[in-house]
């Protein structure tokens, strides 16, 4: 079983707000991989996974808002494939309504980004959300795995800033995208603390030295098993983020250096986190051409290749 936890899905670009658009287009004309999160594309691509969360957008602060809608359609035709991740944003007055409406009207999990949202995970509001998030057993998706726009307030992505939200509620289970880039080791850190707190590897096709720290950090820590595979798609596939992850090692072959065991990479890449984090009911296995879906003719490119 291979479940992708970060990916998202719009009709246009500026549905995220002309901020945040700008940087997503400033990020694709730099990479080798131009973000496209239209319907077509977010098809094609998670058919190398047999399940994804599809992450839904809201931002006061930038903006912008993709239209839930338009999420709800693609997880009614995925027959059981998709999992929406409800945006909601604590600033707004009618958030904690939007928790408790969300198993209600389709959603398994929400989503919140206190940096792109402009929120202290300790305000009261964002606490408000937490509460009926546990209280409706629904996880929280924490961060935004793309570029940040200007506005961003960066000090409210450090992820010490949940340790008093994981304190408050231990049922709740929150997880963050990315290892919490590009604060790593406390994302770590809250991993080891907090039994219902979880990570996912968003981000990893393009950033695979941080990937390869991250994953050695939570090894050493031993908390590997609660590092969860995500794409972060458009801005990675899950293809390619999965021939990130088993070839990770090949950045220290040949150096004394510790290797990541092959098993622990699988574990990570194959672990049921739609029954680990109860967002509902596992389908089958997808068929599918494994050679052809997680490899093509072209070279992987990392984060500022050309050519």
């Amino acid at each position: 079983m291979i479940v992708d936890l970060d990916t998202r899905l719009w009709p246009r670009i500026e549905d995220l707000g002309d901020e945040l658009a700008a940087a997503v287009r400033l990020l694709g004309s730099a990479r080798w991989l131009q973000p496209d999160a239209t319907g077509e594309a977010h098809a094609a691509a998670i058919r190398a996974v047999d399940a994804a969360v599809v992450v839904g957008f809201r931002s006061e602060l930038v903006r912008g808002a993709i239209p839930e809608a338009l999420l709800r359609g693609a997880i009614e035709r995925s027959e059981g494939r998709l999992f929406l991740a409800r945006a909601v944003d604590p600033t707004r007055g009618d958030a904690s309504a939007e928790v408790e409406s969300a198993r209600r009207e389709g959603a398994a999990a929400i989503w919140m980004d206190p940096c792109t949202q402009g929120f202290n995970p300790t305000d009261t509001r964002a606490m408000r959300v937490f509460d009926r998030a546990e209280a409706n057993q629904l996880p929280v998706f924490l961060g935004w795995s793309g570029p940040m726009p200007s506005s961003a307030r960066l000090e409210f992505a450090r992820p010490f800033l949940l340790d008093e939200v994981a304190r408050t509620f231990p049922r709740l289970s929150m997880v963050i995208a990315g290892f919490g880039a590009p604060f790593m080791a406390e994302t770590i850190a809250l991993l080891g603390k907090h039994d219902r707190v979880f990570t996912t590897t968003a981000g990893a096709a393009s950033r695979p030295w941080e990937l390869l720290n991250a994953l050695q950090g939570a090894r050493d820590h031993g908390v590997d098993r609660k590092v969860c595979f995500g794409s972060g798609f458009p801005f990675d596939t899950p293809a390619r983020a999965i021939e990130a992850i088993y070839g990770v090692n090949s950045l220290i072959h040949g150096t004394p250096l510790p290797h990541i065991a092959r098993s622990v990479l699988r574990e990570i890449v194959e672990r049921d986190a739609i029954s680990l984090l109860g967002l509902g009911v596992p389908p089958a296995p997808n068929p599918r051409d494994t050679t052809r879906a997680l490899a093509n003719d072209a070279a992987l490119r990392l984060g500022g290749e050309t050519g």
